[in-house]
């Protein structure tokens, strides 16, 4: 099992007082998964933090942003490697990024 954290980010729309307003962490949750949903998830979250990811425990991925249609805050999930994994578990990480086609 290998343990990763899901991030949930909300971008609020620019007001008037802010053009810029910082993002909030709405959700950060840690779970254990097994290979194949690994990949899976990885598959999902199709854009990898690199251009050319190296299979490194230190990148991660991102979901396809979506709208709140209540607030018209952009949402955006990410998908990290937990950093409490015994150090064997990075190459797992590296072998599911290439098993789910990001690493050639």
């Amino acid at each position: 099992m290998i343990k990763i954290i899901r991030i949930i980010e909300r971008q609020p729309v620019p007001d008037e007082h802010d053009d810029c307003p910082d993002s909030i962490i709405e959700d950060e949750t840690t779970d254990e998964v097994g290979f194949r949903e690994l990949v899976e998830l990885m598959r999902d979250f199709a854009y990898p933090s690199t251009s050319h990811p190296s299979g490194s425990v230190f990148e991660w991925f991102m979901s396809e942003p979506s709208q709140d249609y209540r607030t018209g805050d952009e949402i955006q999930e990410s998908l990290h490697f937990a950093h409490e994994n015994h150090p064997r578990a990075a190459k797992y990480w590296a072998k599911a990024m290439r098993a789910s086609g990001f690493i050639k």
